[in-house]
């Protein structure tokens, strides 16, 4: 006879990695910052779940180097600085760039123009002050990103963004003119199939987003100096 699942267990499995991806969400906004010792009682509270999914997601985390866990003493969450930041767009940069090397002798003359609508609606939210533009910037990278049909790049590159969950490009200074513009020599890589042209193109676009994120989280006190991040005094996390 096969053994069953416990109703409770399924339902902190599908649970678990949602508040994961929150969580995150409040460590890359400041709301939970480096040295917040995090309860699972109040998270559950807050969430509205058991202390299990809580429990389970915060495991994810520790094992993504978010937050640290001690026995008796729980989880805390481990300040962020600039290099880590910068490591991270480093690697995302990297995977990036091969996606769009490998779309160029893939992409069809209808995912050009896709591309450029999508340019084009960029554009326009931006001077419209849109926040769809946040959705429009995503929608051109996953094209690119799927025409390349490499999987797992595309899986190594969705594991090295979700530790910066960050989707609000549109509050990033420096970002409405930047992103259109480091766009363009892209599009022109992938219109003359030139793969090392598109490589370095998105490279670059990466790695100058990931900078102009690092200066707004900065600005936002959410980045630690590697000096000071040992000495943080703890915090409890509220139940708000």
């Amino acid at each position: 006879m096969s053994e069953q699942t416990n109703p409770s267990r399924r339902s902190a499995e599908r649970l678990s990695p949602r508040i994961a991806e929150e969580l995150r969400g409040l460590v890359v906004s400041g709301e939970l910052t480096g040295g917040t010792k995090l309860r699972t009682e109040h998270l559950a509270a807050r969430f509205g779940v058991s202390a299990t999914p809580i429990r389970e997601a915060l495991m994810t985390l520790h094992g993504e180097g978010l937050v640290t866990f001690e026995p008796g003493r729980g989880f805390t969450v481990v300040p962020i600085t600039r290099q880590d930041l910068l490591d991270l767009y480093n690697a995302q940069a990297h995977l990036a760039g091969q996606l769009c090397a490998r779309a160029v002798g893939r992409f069809s003359d209808d995912d050009l123009r896709t591309l450029w609508r999508l340019q084009d609606e960029l554009i326009g939210a931006i001077e419209a002050k849109d926040p769809a533009a946040d959705r429009i910037e995503f929608e051109f990278h996953h094209v690119i990103n799927h025409v390349a049909d490499a999987p797992k790049l595309r899986w190594l590159l969705k594991m090295t963004t979700s530790h910066i969950p960050f989707q609000s490009w549109h509050v990033v200074p420096g970002w409405a003119p930047a992103a259109p513009e480091d766009h363009l020599p892209i599009l022109r890589a992938l219109s003359t199939k030139n793969a090392d042209a598109a490589q370095m193109s998105m490279t670059a676009h990466i790695m100058n987003v990931g900078d102009l994120l690092a200066g707004l989280l900065a600005e936002r006190g959410v980045l630690s100096d590697p000096a000071e991040s040992g000495e943080t005094t703890p915090k409890d996390v509220g139940t708000a």
